[in-house]
């Protein structure tokens, strides 16, 4: 049964030229990195592809070179305030991520696993290995594309959506995004599962995530409620990560950094941006499953942590047990908005509060920036996996009296033209 692919909407790039009395349209960090980039004189090796990884053609040390100087460009056009410091490099600057994906497809008679953003024809062979993960992600998606092309697994062919791999350096699951869930497909789903178990290949767990809409966002579909969310095919229900001798369970649909090698070196530069003092009160806004609380609860008198994932703050609240300082930790479920503060947070301490604000990429919602700053924090602390948001927040938070000290870019993304910058800021 062929599966059906989407062409994911393509982003327009191109600079537009300057027009009488107009301003010049400021080009995004990937398009001033782009333009530094020299196109790779060489094919990718035998079985890789470079797509989703432009850099990858690159030495490390180059690629930092690119970025830094594409970096301060951009901090110039826009004008941003504060001291903007080196790229902290990433410990791997290659094979690094902890999730992948493929998408699958059912053409001449066996199964492709296409890169995202990878079009129809495109890829002739049925599988690419990226320079961007592990080379254990490789032999597992070589291994179940082979055994799923077999005729026993058509059924699950038939059906899959997504193959995904998530987890860390020490464990790994596997999650089967299928168009439905019924018995018979979660008997072969289970029955292939028990080859994954056979394999030198640290596989953890496997489960089973429906996704009748095929949506091309493989875990944040809108679901059908009468389907289960997550089906454990075999394994723990969690996964687990240590960091500084911190230990983390998260749910396996919950998001986590994909670079594990760098969250060391994110947790010590949040620690010095903000500068806990026992006093203090910390908010940690989109929390996860509580990396930055827990990491940071024995420096603070009480840390508040809200998050509006289900599963990711059923794990923060398990995590208590796990790390000192659990019990001056408190985690609330909510969506976070201008609205919602006030219920989900407690009375403000002015000038005794740190906020820690770690939105998804398309940054946190009209109207939250200037009720956080109406509580008066102390210290401030707005991390920014979309770079281009940049500029729009410094000028939100300075409406409101709050101006930039120090930016620390980190290489979350090595070999594409994405970076995190982690912002402090102060009041005037």
């Amino acid at each position: 049964m062929p599966q059906k692919e989407k062409k994911s909407p393509s982003k327009q790039t191109r600079e537009q030229k300057q027009a009488p009395g107009r301003e010049t349209h400021a080009a995004s960090f990937g398009e001033l990195l782009s333009s530094l980039v020299p196109a790779s004189p060489k094919r990718p090796p035998p079985n890789t592809t470079w797509q989703g990884a432009p850099l990858a053609h690159l030495g490390y040390k180059r690629e930092l070179e690119l970025k830094n100087r594409a970096l301060e460009t951009f901090w110039q056009r826009h004008q941003i305030p504060g001291t903007l410091e080196p790229i902290r490099g990433s410990p791997l600057p290659r094979h690094y991520r902890t999730t992948s994906t493929r998408r699958a497809a059912w053409k001449r008679g066996t199964l492709f696993l296409h890169m995202a953003g990878t079009k129809p024809g495109e890829q002739q062979q049925p599988f690419l290995a990226s320079p961007l993960e592990p080379e254990s992600h490789g032999r597992i998606y070589r291994f179940l594309r082979a055994k799923i092309s077999e005729p026993p697994f058509r059924m699950v062919a038939g059906h899959l959506n997504h193959l995904i791999i998530r987890g860390s350096y020490a464990e790994q699951a596997v999650i089967f995004n299928v168009d439905t869930m019924n018995g018979p497909l979660v008997r072969k789903l289970k029955l292939l599962s028990g080859h994954l178990q056979n394999m030198d290949e640290p596989v953890a767990a496997a489960f089973a995530y429906p996704d009748p809409s095929d949506s091309p966002y493989y875990l944040e579909a809108r679901q059908s409620p009468e389907l289960p969310r997550l089906k454990r095919l075999f394994g723990r229900q969690r996964l687990m990560v240590e960091h500084h001798g911190h230990r983390f369970l998260f749910h396996p649909t919950s998001f986590s950094q994909v670079n594990e090698s760098i969250v060391p070196l994110m947790l010590q530069e949040a620690h010095s941006l903000l500068a806990p003092e026992q006093e203090e009160r910390l908010l940690d806004l989109y929390c996860g499953y509580g990396l930055f609380s827990h990491y940071l609860a024995p420096e603070y008198k009480q840390v508040v942590g809200v998050e509006a994932e289900g599963p990711s703050i059923e794990a923060a609240r398990a995590n208590k047990k796990l790390n000192p300082g659990g019990d001056r930790v408190r985690f609330r479920p909510g969506q976070i908005t201008s609205e919602s503060l006030e219920d989900l947070l407690p009375a403000p301490l002015p000038g005794k509060e740190a906020i820690l604000l770690d939105p998804p990429r398309q940054g946190p919602k009209e109207g939250v920036i200037p009720a956080l700053a109406r509580r008066e924090p102390g210290k401030v602390l707005h991390i920014h996996c979309n770079a281009d948001l940049l500029p729009q927040s410094v000028q939100k938070w300075a409406k409101q009296g709050y101006h930039p000290l120090r930016a620390v870019p980190m290489d979350m993304f090595p070999g594409t033209t994405e970076i995190e910058i982690l912002l402090a800021l102060g009041r005037d």
